[in-house]
C-alpha cells in the first residue's frame, strides 16, 4: 500500500489507463534488463533491434494481459558505451542508471496526458540512442511545480504538442515512434517525473552516474509515486558498480 503522506505526488491518483487509454491491460509486467539479464540474449547494448523486438513479443505474449513497464534505478548495459561514459581517476564511469520508468508498447501506440499541464519542451534529440521526440509538461499542484518527460515519440508528435500548448487531463500528446525516429530503440515510452527542468530547454538526462545517483533520485522521483497502479521493479532493481 502506497503512503499518501510519502510524497504529494500520490495524492493525484492518476492511472495509466490515462495514459494508454486504446490498450487492454489489467496488471503491469515488469522484464528484467538490468546488468547481468540475458533478456536480450547477446546483445546487451541493444542494437540488435530485430532479436530485441523478438524477446519482448515473446514477453507480452506470456502476459497478453500486462502493460509491460520497466526500468526506475535499473543499472543497464544499454548505456555501457563511449557515448554515457567518462574518465575519473577510478577509472571510466558509465552513467547507466536509469532514471524513469519504459513502456513497452507498439510503435503508433496514442500517448495521453494523465494530468493538466503545458507543454514546455517539444525537440528531436535526433542522435542515436538519445530520446528522439521528446516532450515534456509542467504541471502545478497546490503549491508544487514539477515535470513529466515522454521520451521516444513519432516525428508527428511534436507538432501536435508544440511548446506552449495547454493540455488538459487526458487530451492525446502524441504517439508512440518507431526505431527509425525515436533514437534507434525497439518503440516504447520513457515516462520520467523532473522536480526541475536544470535550465534544460532541448533535452534531459534520463540515465545517472552511479556516483551521483543520490542527486539525481531526487530531481526524479520513482514515476510509481503517480499512479494508482503499482510499477514494479523487483529483482531488477540492481545498482551494479559501473567503473572499469
Amino acid at each position: 500500500m502506497k503512503n499518501p503522506q510519502l510524497h504529494p505526488y500520490l495524492n493525484m491518483q492518476c492511472s495509466l489507463h490515462d495514459v494508454f487509454p486504446t490498450l487492454t491491460f489489467d496488471r503491469v509486467e515488469a522484464p528484467d534488463m538490468s546488468v547481468g539479464s540475458t533478456f536480450f540474449g547477446t546483445d546487451p547494448v541493444h542494437e540488435n533491434l530485430e532479436t530485441a523486438q523478438h524477446r519482448l513479443d515473446l514477453f507480452q505474449q506470456q502476459h497478453s494481459n500486462g502493460l509491460i513497464a520497466n526500468g526506475y534505478l535499473e543499472a543497464r548495459s544499454f548505456y555501457n558505451t563511449d557515448r554515457y561514459q567518462r574518465s575519473t581517476s577510478n577509472g571510466k564511469e558509465y552513467r547507466n542508471i536509469h532514471l524513469g520508468t519504459d513502456f513497452w508498447v507498439p510503435a503508433r501506440t496514442p500517448l495521453h496526458s494523465p494530468l493538466p499541464g503545458k507543454v514546455v519542451i517539444s525537440h528531436n534529440n535526433d542522435i542515436h540512442k538519445d530520446y528522439g521526440p521528446l516532450v515534456v509538461l509542467e504541471h502545478r499542484w497546490n503549491e508544487h511545480l514539477f515535470y513529466t518527460l515522454y521520451g521516444h515519440l513519432s516525428e508527428d508528435s511534436l507538432a501536435n504538442a508544440p511548446i506552449g500548448k495547454q493540455i488538459e487531463k487526458g487530451t492525446q500528446i502524441g504517439w508512440i515512434g518507431a526505431a527509425a525516429e525515436n533514437g534507434d530503440w525497439v518503440p516504447h515510452l520513457h515516462f520520467q517525473i523532473l522536480t526541475h527542468l536544470l535550465g534544460n530547454t532541448e533535452n534531459y538526462p534520463g540515465t545517472a552516474y552511479p556516483s551521483e545517483l543520490d542527486h539525481w533520485m531526487e530531481l526524479c522521483p520513482n514515476p510509481d509515486l503517480l499512479f494508482k497502479e503499482h510499477l514494479p521493479q523487483g529483482p531488477a532493481v540492481r545498482l551494479a558498480p559501473s567503473w572499469s
